[in-house]
């Protein structure tokens, strides 16, 4: 017997720790530490769009790029950031949009054919389009014309972010309207009657069969067809009674897993990371190293580090492959006996409602087989079906993680 403990002890100090917050402000070199949108590139580095600035990250310094440094550069206040294919900079402002060719910034205003010189969001398109986000619509910039559109294929609210379909189709993310899809051709619209939670609709990320809208209200996820999947209104635990998660922003990461930037400021001033892993949601906070609550944008690398914007500080999140399993448990757990040749009890520290979810993971985290709470503090596991081996026994509800442990089947 302590052979086989000392292998599985050994076995567990292997598997990835957990996630590492690294942040930055303007102590650090950040020309201001209001962070507004962030690009990240490879090896660390990452453009940003800040209240005092463009910065760039090179992982180890910054270099500020200011109306001072740079007179092309429309204001010192950025409100959006890109990195176009090319290699050239936009950078958005309440002024027009300035392009960064290496060494010098050229701004384009309503003078050249943007919609509104108010720039909230910057893209480009697979096919090379740059398409730029307004108080008033969308402008697309084609390498040679912008061509704005407006009210009424564009409705009041403006756009807020872009993504972009497989099929070559526009997202575009409404201000007050729900989501605004464009062919090339023509206009369709997804809207609050179709399903949405909200109509103000902030962030897209487009999965290869799930597309997942961040509104003011939580998540909607439709499916191929834009039918709604699911809807995700907890995704952040806040201090009762405020309950409200208005997502800032989504992404996917290299493996799937949705990150989503949540902040509230009503009641409460609350906000943070949250991560999906299909079954489950777990948040990042200020007490995990987060530079602050108030969540602007989020970036993956190449390296799948989310780096995200915040008003008060930059945060680069590492280890993103950590299974959420390794996450402190909320609700303690136990099985006796473990290891256990025939069948164990999982005995818990709390009641479990009926609404409960217990999954047997195997290492590869395939979830093996699925059980119920009973309205009890112990439910029996009988062996039949699982091989000799280590497996984690994961505990949620309403898709909160509740805890996780460790069991060896002999």
């Amino acid at each position: 017997m302590k052979a086989r403990l000392t292998i599985t002890a050994l076995l567990l100090g292997t598997m990835a720790p957990a996630q590492t917050l690294v942040s930055y402000t303007d102590a650090d070199g950040l020309p201001s530490s209001s962070c507004r949108d962030v690009v990240a590139l490879g090896g660390d580095s990452v453009w940003i769009a800040t209240a005092a600035g463009v910065a760039f990250f090179d992982g180890s310094s910054f270099t500020v790029h200011n109306t001072t440094t740079h007179p092309g550069l429309a204001d010192n206040s950025i409100n959006a950031i890109a990195v176009a294919a090319d290699g050239s900079i936009w950078a958005g402002t309440d002024f027009g949009v300035s392009v960064f060719d290496g060494s010098t910034y050229t701004t384009y205003t309503t003078a050249d054919g943007l919609g509104s010189d108010q720039i909230r969001n910057i893209k480009q398109a697979p096919n090379g389009d740059v398409w730029i986000g307004t108080v008033q619509g969308a402008t697309r910039y084609d390498g040679n014309v912008f061509t704005s559109f407006g009210q009424p294929e564009v409705p009041f609210g403006g756009v807020n972010h872009f993504a972009f379909d497989g099929n070559g189709d526009v997202w575009m993310a409404g201000g007050l309207s729900g989501i605004i899809i464009y062919d090339g051709n023509a206009f369709s619209y997804i809207t609050q009657s179709d399903g949405l939670i909200s109509p103000r609709i902030n962030s897209i990320a487009l999965g290869s069969t799930e597309r997942w809208i961040g509104t003011a209200s939580g998540i909607t996820v439709l499916d191929g067809s834009n039918n709604v999947l699911e809807q995700h209104t907890r995704l952040f635990q806040l201090p009762p009674p405020d309950t409200l998660n208005p997502v800032t922003d989504l992404v996917l990461d290299a493996n799937g897993r949705v990150w989503a930037g949540v902040y509230v400021d009503y009641l409460v001033t609350e906000g943070g990371v949250s991560h999906y892993d299909g079954i489950m949601w777990d948040q990042l906070e200020t007490s995990d190293g987060l530079a602050g609550p108030n969540v602007r944008r989020l970036s993956v690398s190449p390296e799948n580090n989310i780096w995200v914007a915040t008003s008060t500080g930059l945060t680069r999140i590492g280890d993103t492959n950590i299974g959420i399993e390794e996450l402190p448990s909320r609700v303690g757990l136990q099985a006796r006996p473990n290891p256990c040749s025939t069948h164990t009890n999982l005995i818990f520290s709390e009641t479990l409602s009926s609404g409960a979810r217990i999954d047997v993971l195997d290492m590869q985290g395939r979830t093996l087989r699925t059980m119920r709470g009973t309205g009890g503090r112990e439910v029996m596991l009988h062996r039949q079906g699982l091989a000799s081996g280590i497996y984690t026994i994961r505990l949620s509800e309403d898709g909160r993680r509740l805890g996780s442990m460790r069991l060896v089947v002999e």
